[in-house]
């Protein structure tokens, strides 16, 4: 019997650390997927270490906290249920993947949208993954 995918986003899967926050940001790859701009490393692994993602909503175009904070929910709830598309590709090519999701729309946008843009990017990711199957990338920390 299959089991049912679990959609869950741990605290494992989050970028958190400020040396890899200015990695990903120094030596990441870039990709523009309107309402996203996303910064990304893919890296060679030998473990089953998750994909890290960290999300930013400027508070230049959005001055309210509760603004911020609404998308950033939408973001990662859109993410939650799509991620395992990248995951899977990632993790059948011995990769792992740290990426920065910028929101970079003036507008709110609805869920709707946003789930749009996100499946766009990691669509984007996942091929790029692909592609360059063959070639390593590996920044030392």
């Amino acid at each position: 019997m299959v089991e049912p995918r679990r959609y869950l986003f741990k605290k494992d899967e989050r970028l958190c650390l400020r040396n890899d926050i200015k990695n990903v940001i120094d030596n990441g790859q870039k990709n523009l997927s309107y309402p996203f701009f996303v910064n990304y490393i893919v890296k060679d692994t030998q473990t089953d270490e998750a994909t890290k993602i960290a999300i930013s909503v400027p508070k230049r175009n959005f001055k309210k906290a509760v603004d911020r904070n609404l998308l950033k929910r939408r973001i990662r709830e859109a993410y939650r249920h799509h991620k395992h598309n990248l995951n899977d590709t990632a993790q059948k090519e011995n990769k792992t993947v740290n990426a920065i999701i910028v929101y970079v729309s003036k507008e709110k946008l609805t869920y709707s949208q946003i789930e749009k843009g996100i499946i766009k990017s990691m669509e984007n990711i996942a091929k790029n993954i692909k592609k360059n199957a063959n070639i390593s990338v590996y920044i030392a920390d």
